[in-house]
């Protein structure tokens, strides 16, 4: 019985020791990732942060940063993801304005969900979110996708959209996917090598249908 009791006060001595050392354990710090104009956008005070954690869908967090758009702020975007704290920036059109953005220029690429978009229409032709690395470097080896006279590609602006019938981790994926991979370029080069812009879609612009074709009969006589 002696024997039994005291290898029961052993064990819980050795649960309180393994309890005690796991506290002393130190927990590594998280590392933090910048897109290129998160850093300058918050200098300028010009910037309001969304964690992301604290919307559940692509169109609540949509709905968040077009109401920025209207107060003129720009919106920063914050996540976690494993071992990283993502910080980057995103636009979406103010609900009440009229104005239209213009964006010419552009390198354009399209993601839907966590999918690159690459062919649209009825061929239309999607890749994994991963796939963003083989088209950037594709976009990289055409001399027309670069600036006149300068060792500088023309700014992507990445068009979008997420279904709600998706959790935010999706969008969380293909954010951290598109951080991580310009991130790479322009630490390969100058930190304003290859700038782009995310704009938050109100719907999906790839699965837009075409106008309907002119009835060749309808015709109105004057």
């Amino acid at each position: 019985m002696l024997t039994k009791h005291l290898m029961k006060n052993l064990n819980y001595i050795l649960i309180l020791l393994l309890i005690s050392c796991s506290n002393l354990v130190e927990k590594k710090p998280l590392t933090q990732l910048f897109s290129g104009d998160f850093k300058s956008s918050k200098i300028d005070n010009k910037i309001e942060i969304i964690d992301l954690d604290s919307v559940s869908n692509f169109t609540e967090l949509r709905q968040k940063m077009g109401e920025l758009t209207c107060e003129g702020k720009l919106s920063g975007l914050k996540f976690i993801s494993n071992d990283t704290i993502y910080y980057l920036t995103g636009f979406a059109n103010c609900p009440i304005s009229k104005e239209i953005g213009c964006y010419l220029r552009r390198n354009l690429l399209f993601v839907r969900n966590d999918s690159m978009v690459i062919e649209f229409g009825k061929n239309e032709k999607k890749k994994p979110i991963k796939f963003l690395k083989t088209e950037l470097n594709e976009i990289i080896s055409k001399n027309y996708n670069f600036q006149d006279n300068i060792n500088k590609l023309k700014p992507a602006l990445i068009h979008f959209y997420v279904e709600d019938k998706y959790p935010i981790e999706i969008t969380k994926r293909s954010l951290k996917e598109i951080v991580k991979q310009f991130k790479e370029i322009n630490s390969q080069n100058a930190s304003d090598y290859f700038k782009y812009n995310i704009l938050f879609e109100e719907f999906d612009i790839v699965n837009i249908p075409p106008p309907p074709k002119p009835n060749e009969f309808d015709v109105t006589n004057k």
